[in-house]
């Protein structure tokens, strides 16, 4: 049985989606308004729950002019952003209320880093998001009954809301992500969390990939990186200026004191005019410009001694204003760059390379020539890291342009060989003394590693690639500690679980202690949003972190016995040898072209980066991670997750099935795996895959073998899971999660509907509003 949601979300769910229907209403007319509600009323009904009621409605929705076809899909579109919403301001409500003890209690130390990154998982555009986080305002304010004229202001919104596309109607540049990525991560609030948290010893940073990664990426070069720099610059100087500000008027009133005093409030006066001409030098990102940043630095300080001096106790505004120095010592958000591990190798031949990536390089060398260009750049990340020699053509690269190794090279390890052999890199890495005391002088003691979720979910499955993370963890843990330095391991999971991703919990219990004491992790596109935009939401993600690592530092990890981890690897080999097999028939690779949105990733204009690699439409390789997730998402199918684990069950004998179940109660690997089996069995709809597979070209023999064949696979996985937990319900460890996906689902139906429709008349601001709104019900575009 699913679990009641809480009254006072249902309550405002209802409120805010009858205010939409009367904006409907007032848009379109009464006839308007009675077509979308009965087809609401249908998908809710029994007869759209099988693939001929999906059918009826696509016959029914094919008849209708282009514009009103449009209009459905904008009506539903919104309406599920509004549930979004909802859920959003009940959470950042609920967070309030609670006590605020969590967030002075002591924590083991540690650091938290999120790694923003806008491509190409943010469906939605800028002006639809600028709406929304109004919206989600309003009724955060509605729940605390704050609000008189809450229904005429929602009324307005969703009314300047209807007006809009939710979609992108143009290809992002790099800079509309950024101004996303920064415009979401610096806001005022989100700036005092990490100031608070650096202040309770928790420190916690954002970096960024916008105008950093290079790998696959045209569009980006050392122009974008300043240009990306240079933004977050002009975020951070206006709130830099902005205290200083108040730190002056502070100091205005003060007329009685002696004439000692006086000399000293002069001084404090005319080296704040001082600070503040500094600070205006510094707008602009240009050559030497860590030097200047320096001279600020030490200005600042010099004002909170010449306060101390005055009035024998540091200025608690000013103590602020060096804590947020600390937290953003370059006075910008960092990047971490990156590039394809083969181009690092050519540009490190070629002294004279013209290649984006040495020219990047140079640039930060011009920035930062005696200072540390850490300040500006984290990291230089190798993609297709594969060898040692890998890693040492990105540190002659460094070398060369910044004069020593200044700058960490990141190998990243996302292919099932790298994984499999990321421990035997970093052995022979490490076995030279040269490199290893780099590591020691250069960078601080601090081998970091980058482990490729997404990668390595598509090409082997999600088990599977899990699997090959964790084991690549715990061995390469083990190495680099072995010779006195710290790993630091930086995840690529994304915000899906088809990507690695999932709950803070599912994510880091199966983490070594040495990965929570360092957690840095991506977070994608909208996964941005729903953590940012309310300060609550991020700081309980954060506290989540905290807590996990309190766990792992009073308890060690728990040692899965042997028969446990042989037989984890037995399941990894074969659901990931299955799961390649599908992808290697030739009819899969129709399928994915002719039964999925694939053929028109290009048209879709998620993200200023290109969504294929070179290479044919129907080769797998050529697809990146997230945009191969999209298609499942968008075909509610979820494949990558679940695809070949019923299988291996039924292949099991009961003693072995026995093994599995202990492996349950021992292994957080599996554990989570399996929580996060269940979330994705629930949410998917093999109905609607169905109904994608019948509007496509493919043979008719070739659609009923793979319905038959999805259909049979899904079944199998509900009864192993349920075999697996003694539990029926697929979600029993958070059940009124279930409900909440039974509510959502038959909402996306006509959008899936309509995107078929679409996808037949190449009707592209259609499809463009249909995979937003699919994106927004499935809660993940890829």
């Amino acid at each position: 049985m699913h679990e009641r949601l809480p009254r006072e979300l249902t309550q405002l769910v209802d409120w805010s989606v009858t205010e939409l229907g009367k904006v409907i209403e007032f848009e379109l007319g009464r006839p308007g308004f009675v077509r979308i509600e009965r087809i609401r009323r249908y998908v809710k009904s029994e007869k759209s729950k099988s693939l001929k009621g999906l059918l009826a409605l696509q016959v029914e929705l094919q008849k209708l002019s282009i514009t009103e076809q449009y209009q459905i899909a904008h009506a539903f579109s919104l309406m599920l952003e509004i549930i979004n919403s909802c859920e959003s301001a009940y959470r950042a409500y609920r967070l309030k209320l609670e006590s605020s003890a969590a967030k002075d209690q002591k924590h083991t130390f540690g650091r938290t880093i999120h790694v923003l990154t806008a491509h190409p998982t943010e469906s939605r555009n800028a002006d639809t998001l600028y709406y929304f986080k109004k919206i989600q305002a309003l009724l955060e304010r509605r729940l605390f009954g704050e609000s008189l004229s809450d229904q005429a202001e929602l009324n307005v919104l969703l009314k300047w809301a209807w007006h809009i596309p939710m979609s992108k109607q143009r290809k992002p540049s790099v800079m509309d992500e950024a101004e996303y990525v920064y415009g979401l991560g610096l806001q005022d609030e989100i700036i005092d969390l990490f100031i608070h948290q650096r202040l309770k010893q928790q420190p916690f940073n954002i970096r960024t990939w916008v105008g950093g990664d290079k790998d696959g990426h045209p569009g980006v070069d050392e122009k974008t990186m300043i240009s990306s720099l240079n933004m977050s610059r002009g975020i951070l100087i206006k709130w830099l200026s902005k205290s200083l500000k108040e730190f002056q008027h502070d100091m205005e009133p003060l007329v009685l004191v002696s004439a000692q005093e006086k000399r000293h409030i002069t001084r404090i006066k005319n080296d704040l005019r001082s600070v503040q001409k500094s600070l205006r030098s510094l707008k602009l990102i240009r050559a030497r410009d860590a030097n200047r940043l320096h001279k600020l630095k030490m200005a600042i300080l010099g004002l909170g001694n010449q306060h101390r001096k005055l009035f024998g106790i540091d200025s608690p505004l000013l103590q602020r204003i060096q804590t947020f120095l600390k937290v953003f010592p370059g006075l910008v958000v960092p990047l971490e760059i990156r590039e394809d591990s083969s181009l690092v190798h050519e540009a490190a031949l070629d002294s004279s390379s013209k290649l984006n990536i040495a020219r990047m390089l140079k640039m930060l060398s011009r920035v930062s020539p005696e200072h540390d260009p850490k300040n500006y750049v984290r990291g230089f990340v190798l993609s297709n890291c594969e060898s040692v020699q890998d890693i040492e053509a990105g540190m002659k690269l460094t070398k060369r342009y910044l004069g020593d190794y200044r700058l960490p090279v990141v190998p990243l390890f996302e292919s099932s060989h790298s994984l499999s052999n990321g421990k035997d890199i970093i052995v022979e890495f490490l076995k030279s003394a040269h490199r290893k005391s780099i590591v020691k002088q250069k960078w601080s003691g601090d081998l970091e590693v980058m482990l490729g979720y997404s990668d390595s979910a598509k090409q082997n499955g999600s088990f599977a690639s899990r699997y090959l993370v964790k084991t690549a963890i715990s061995e390469i843990e083990k190495v680099i500690m072995k010779h006195g330095l710290r790993p630091v391991f930086f995840h690529g999971s994304g915000g899906s679980i088809e990507r690695g991703g999932g709950s803070v919990q599912e994510q880091t219990d199966w983490w070594p202690q040495s990965a929570l004491l360092n957690v840095k992790v991506t977070v994608q596109g909208e996964m941005i949003y729903r953590n940012y935009s309310a300060p609550e939401i991020l700081q309980r993600q954060l506290e989540r972190i905290m807590n996990a690592r309190d766990r792992k530092s009073v308890k060690s990890e728990g040692k899965t016995s042997q028969k446990v981890d042989m037989a984890l690897k037995r399941m990894a080999d074969f659901t990931q040898s299955h799961y390649q097999m599908t992808l290697q028939d030739p009819d899969f690779l129709k399928l994915i072209e002719e039964a999925t949105p694939y053929s028109y990733l290009k048209n879709l204009r998620l993200g200023s980066r290109p969504s294929k690699r070179q290479g044919s439409a129907v080769e797998l390789k050529s697809l990146r991670a997230i945009p191969w997730v999209l298609c499942w998402t968008q075909t509610r199918t979820l494949f990558p997750t679940w695809w070949a684990f019923g299988s291996y069950w039924k292949s099991l004998k009961e003693s072995q099935k026995k093994e599995y179940r202990s492996a349950f109660r021992q292994s957080q690997l599996f554990s989570s795996y399996i929580k996060a089996l269940g979330f994705t069995l629930e949410k998917m709809d093999l109905n609607i895959f169905a109904l994608y597979v019948s509007n496509s070209k493919l043979p008719d023999e070739v659609k009923t073998k793979y319905i038959r064949e999805f259909q049979q696979e899904h079944k199998s996985c509900i009864k192993a899971v349920r075999d697996l937990t003694g539990e029926r319900n697929l979600l029993w460890y958070r059940p009124w999660l279930g409900t909440s996906i039974s509510l959502r689902s038959p909402l996306i139906h006509p959008l899936n509907v309509l995107q078929l429709i679409a996808l037949k008349e190449k009707n592209l601001l259609l499809l463009r509003e249909t995979v937003t709104g699919v994106a927004s019900g499935m809660l993940t575009t890829g």
